[in-house]
């Protein structure tokens, strides 16, 4: 019977924290509905090794994803429009990775879609705030760095997903 009592105490006080962060995700979606076009940048930090990498580049991932998202019938604008003006959203992915002696590489991915605000508690000042964002960690040896690309793709795919899901396109399932 204590063992019952202490799981239902467990219980509630951990549902409203789920309950939180479902509707922060909700809020992150819903972010996305109405939204034109946007820009794609990415940057990669690492060590030497993984700089030299030929199949983990900052180049071939922007052309992956940008093409993922031209496929997806979204309108990439391109880095001179993005640069020109603070109202057009942009995603920006950063991937951080370095390698360990026994020749594993830790790494985590973040992309994050920044797009114009206004501050309603500072007389609607404008700037840009990440409002969606997605992100993971992960270990790969070395001689499996193209992982690293194929989980920085699918997080393109995530919010392709849903940006569909919040300006009511189809969507695949995830």
């Amino acid at each position: 019977m204590n063992r019952l009592k202490i799981f239902l105490i467990i219980v509630m006080c951990i549902s409203p924290a789920v309950l939180l962060a479902q509707n922060e995700i909700e809020r992150e979606r819903i972010s996305l509905e109405g939204l034109q076009e946007f820009g794609f940048t990415a940057n990669i930090e690492g060590s030497r090794t993984i700089a030299d990498s030929e199949t983990l580049t900052p180049s071939t991932i922007r052309q992956e994803a940008i093409s993922r998202i031209v496929d997806a019938d979204l309108r990439y604008v391109s880095d001179e429009e993005v640069r020109s003006s603070a109202d057009i959203p942009f995603l920006h992915m950063h991937i951080n990775a370095m390698e360990l002696e026994n020749g594993l590489i830790p790494f985590s991915i973040n992309l994050r879609l920044y797009q114009p605000v206004k501050l309603s508690l500072n007389r609607d000042l404008q700037t840009s705030a990440s409002t969606w964002e997605d992100g993971m960690v992960g270990l790969v040896s070395y001689n499996r760095i193209e992982v690293i690309q194929e989980a920085a793709l699918g997080m393109i795919e995530i919010f392709i997903d849903d940006y569909r899901e919040a300006n009511g396109r189809n969507s695949s399932i995830r």
